[in-house]
């Protein structure tokens, strides 16, 4: 039971399609970030809210109550069949994730108190291309009612607790994120591997695109050279 409701992840462990790839970057870093936001006013109760976004730019927004949240693609970057598999994992993730506090709640009922917000913000940034790090960030942070609560260790694949006073709560959290494969190696994965992957292809279509419209213009630019008259022609009808 306890593998079904443990996973605190991402929603897009659950999709590796997800492609955002039609806006142009921000300067500095590239980046896919994804924020998600559940306010529980009790453990059988939660209202979501959330996006995902490339370099800045929006690209996915969820929000609503847990047994009907509303998820939207903001481009058409998927198709309909596509999407819908899409919204069913997400609707899956989401409850999943709510019966995984509920759980918590249950062992540590000393220990929460509602209502309670939590705030999971994740993601990898690329640096800029002209950089000399070629080292991709990558991150997964959960704050708790506004502070800090554990966050992800890529390099050893391990859950950490954020600087704070040990707490009986953050203890049974860690012991239970760092006791399963799901939650620990396919995060690091998810991270290092889909994550810098995709933004790397976003730079890819991005480039390809700037080199098609820079030989479309000087094509552009010749053909019009090509039809002005010569220095001193005059056209007589």
């Amino acid at each position: 039971m306890l593998t079904t409701l443990l996973p605190l992840l991402p929603p897009l462990l659950l999709l590796p399609s997800w492609a955002l790839g039609s806006q142009e970057a921000s300067e500095g870093p590239l980046n896919f970030h994804m924020l998600q936001i559940a306010h529980f006013r009790d453990p059988y109760h939660v209202r979501y809210y959330g996006n995902a976004s490339l370099g800045g730019h929006l690209t996915h927004r969820l929000e609503g109550p847990g047994t009907n949240v509303t998820i939207l693609q903001l481009q058409p970057v998927q198709d309909q069949e596509s999407w819908a598999h899409t919204e069913t994992g997400l609707h899956l993730y989401l409850q999943q994730f709510q019966s995984f506090v509920r759980l918590v709640y249950m062992e540590q009922r000393n220990s929460v108190t509602f209502p309670l917000t939590i705030r999971c913000f994740l993601g990898c940034e690329l640096p800029p291309e002209d950089s000399e790090s070629s080292k991709a960030r990558v991150f997964f942070e959960v704050a708790l009612n506004g502070s800090s609560f554990v966050s992800f260790q890529s390099e050893d694949a391990q859950w950490v607790p954020e600087p704070q006073a040990p707490s009986t709560l953050v203890a049974y959290t860690l012991k239970q994120l760092n006791s399963y494969n799901r939650t620990r190696y396919e995060m690091r994965e998810f991270l290092q591997d889909t994550c810098v992957q995709y933004v790397q292809t976003h730079i890819a279509v991005k480039n390809l695109k700037a080199r098609a419209h820079a030989s479309w213009r000087q094509i552009l630019v010749s053909n019009v050279e090509l039809f002005q008259p010569a220095a001193g022609f005059t056209w007589t009808p």
